[in-house]
């Protein structure tokens, strides 16, 4: 990794003048075509909270019980704030489309400048970078724009974090711990990864880390203050986060996928069971992280393949996502697509961390540490689909990444065939483990007893 003065070999690679332009067009149009979709009839489950909350603060409710503040990080209610301020002016009846026109900004902003910039991190972006990382993300993230959820927010802040990473300077790590710091408190799964992106900056920069510290001290300063008002924790997380973590701990060591199931008479709640996990556990359910990978530890080789059928069955998504309204057929395929994608961004990630006689830079190497946090946060918690958003961005990138290869100057930076085949075969294996990972189903509440009748 690069130390704080690196050497013009090190420096990010340029970004062409003009791209704006093109940027421009691309998210303009990306941000019509998501728009255009019909807005949600209603917000459903963890999606009332988060708006729930950013409409109090508007209104002068209770926010901590509209935005269920004592497991929600105290960010969550700003996230929708701009939304929530067109409903105060036009109604609660525009809500619906508040939401979706300020999620397909964020799209855009994902697909046109974000996306990009990651890709920037190993090669220099074209018109290309941009095209194809416009409709990749176009076509991913469209449903997830018209609910208020979190998992667009956190995963658009750790890439920010990523891109501020390759730069040097003390104001991109202020900026790139400030980042990773917000996307901690929208979504606590991104501990670990902050935890590492840390550890990764003391490395490479020393000292100057300590800019990327205080970027997510100030991040987290307005949650300590909340803890500390209500005497509940001198921790930076919601005080309900130690309850979470062991519920999600239990759930994790046995189900393979938990759905919210939207269409229908169907019950809500649909859990994917792993009956070889549930029997094997004989009702002793860890309650922790640590008891979790005890539990991994003492039943392999099982849980080695119980937790790649969890990664799979995450990237098995189906065109509803992030909710589940089946639609047969369409939906194998959008899996496929989606399990392609993401398969495709984890080789290159990769391929890039790893590639001979090189020494990766910080942000390769914050690449696939957030690349690698996504993938523990699938194993060690009660799985959905949206959890493995990252993981399908990083895709995106992976094959804007080659398509700027294909079709540029460099030739000779497009993978070779050993590679494409290798990689083939692992969308392949992914997208099988998927499948037979989500072959017992059920509705409702579930046990380790439940699953293990299945």
């Amino acid at each position: 990794m690069s130390q704080t003065a690196p050497s013009a070999s090190a420096a990010p690679p340029r970004w062409p003048g003009g791209l704006w332009r093109v940027q421009l067009v691309s998210g303009l149009l990306l941000a019509l075509a998501v728009v255009l979709q019909p807005p949600a009839p209603a917000f459903l489950y963890d999606a009332t909270k988060y708006w729930g909350g950013a409409r109090a603060l508007l209104a002068g409710g209770d926010v901590f019980t509209a935005g269920l503040l004592d497991l929600r990080g105290v960010l969550t209610v700003l996230l929708y704030l701009p939304a929530a301020a067109v409903t105060a002016v036009a109604g609660d009846a525009a809500a619906g489309f508040a939401v979706l026109a300020e999620n397909a900004l964020l799209v855009a902003v994902i697909g046109v400048v974000l996306v990009p910039r990651l890709v920037a991190v190993w090669r220099p972006a074209t018109r290309t970078t941009v095209l194809v990382a416009a409709v990749g993300t176009g076509i991913t993230l469209a449903g997830f724009a018209p609910f208020p959820l979190t998992d667009l927010w956190a995963a658009a802040l750790l890439i920010t974090a990523v891109v501020a990473l390759d730069r040097t300077g003390r104001w991109w790590l202020l900026l790139a711990g400030a980042a990773a710091g917000v996307a901690f408190n929208v979504r606590p799964g991104s501990l670990l990864t902050l935890i590492a992106l840390g550890i990764a900056v003391l490395v490479a920069r020393r000292l100057a880390a300590g800019w990327f510290a205080l970027g997510s001290a100030l991040a987290l300063l307005p949650q300590f203050v909340l803890n500390l008002r209500r005497g509940a924790t001198w921790l930076p997380w919601p005080e309900q986060t130690g309850w979470l973590t062991q519920l999600q701990a239990a759930d994790a060591a046995y189900l393979v996928r938990y759905d919210t199931v939207v269409a229908g008479a169907a019950s809500p709640r649909r859990f994917y069971c792993s009956p070889g996990m549930a029997t094997a556990l004989d009702g002793d359910t860890p309650g922790s992280p640590g008891e979790l990978l005890t539990t991994y530890l003492a039943h392999l080789p099982q849980a080695m393949l119980f937790s790649a059928q969890k990664v799979g069955a995450a990237l098995h998504w189906p065109l509803s996502t992030p909710y589940t309204a089946p639609a047969p057929g369409v939906d194998g395929l959008f899996a496929l697509l989606v399990t392609a994608l993401a398969v495709t961004g984890s080789a290159v990630v990769l391929t890039r961390l790893v590639r001979r006689g090189a020494r990766p830079r910080l942000g390769t190497v914050a690449a696939a540490l957030v690349w690698a946090g996504a993938l523990v946060g699938l194993v060690t918690s009660s799985t959905e689909t949206r959890f493995a958003l990252l993981l399908v961005l990083l895709g995106v990138a992976g094959s804007a990444l080659l398509a700027t290869a294909a079709l540029g100057p460099d030739r000779a930076a497009t993978p070779g065939r050993a590679w494409v085949a290798g990689t083939v075969v692992a969308v392949l294996a992914v997208y099988a483990l998927g499948v037979t990972g989500l072959q017992h189903p059920v509705a409702g509440e579930v046990t380790p007893e439940i699953c293990a009748a299945q």
